[in-house]
């Protein structure tokens, strides 16, 4: 199937943001930084395990609603702590990563080259269920703000994906028909049953082999291109 789309969606996060790669960087250099480990080379998979299995984990009850924002930036890394035995200033360290992680630079094999290509034929935005003060650093860090017509941000829309209203507000920033678009994402509830579900053809970039309802799924960004037109 080929598609010629007034405008191009793509999640951000884990589908051009490198957002594993990146954080733990962050997480091994700030344990190392703190002195909280005597053995971090030879704990460093089971410190970044736990973190970003905790992470997650707040991510969805964020999503789910069920804690705030504020909440998950409050408790992250006191219970990270608590987790993992570690003794120190855990507010410290939380702000400490919420500054160096959005200026990572890492971005998912291809992302610059496709993103650059593709801005200069179709539209592009970006939708994300991250937060304002975070996203836009990350975009920026990586030098592709210039590619994108609009950052759009779940804070902004006061919705989240897969919330179809998140999806509709996407479509008028982007003045086109839900047929019109084409969204390329990750998660398979959040950017592609999310998109489905408000008339939006999508794309999955589907590295993990996660089930998923996307008829078009890929390994790699540059297999976009086999399917535009």
């Amino acid at each position: 199937m080929k598609f010629n789309p007034k405008a191009i969606f793509f999640d951000w996060d884990h589908t051009l943001w490198d957002h594993d790669r990146n954080a733990r960087e962050v997480i091994l250099d700030l344990v190392d930084e703190f002195h909280l480990t005597n053995t971090l080379e030879a704990d460093q998979n089971d410190i970044w395990n736990s973190f970003n299995l905790l992470n997650n984990q707040l991510w969805d009850d964020y999503q789910a609603k069920k804690i705030s924002q504020l909440e998950l930036r409050e408790t992250r890394f006191k219970l990270f702590f608590s987790q993992m035995g570690f003794e120190g200033d855990s507010d410290k360290f939380s702000n400490e990563f919420l500054y160096r992680t959005p200026r990572k630079k890492h971005l998912m094999e291809g992302a610059f080259e496709v993103v650059q290509e593709l801005a200069k034929k179709f539209p592009l935005f970006i939708l994300t269920n991250g937060f304002d003060d975070i996203q836009y650093v990350k975009v920026e860090a990586c030098g592709l703000q210039h590619c994108f017509q609009e950052i759009i941000t779940s804070q902004q829309v006061g919705r989240q994906k897969p919330d179809i209203r998140f999806f509709e507000h996407a479509l008028k920033k982007a003045d086109c028909k839900p047929h019109e678009a084409l969204m390329v994402g990750d998660h398979p509830v959040a950017d592609i049953q999310g998109a489905e579900n408000a008339g939006i053809p999508s794309i999955h970039f589907n590295l993990n082999d996660l089930d998923s309802a996307a008829s078009i799924q890929i390994k790699q960004l540059n297999e976009l291109w086999i399917h535009l037109v």
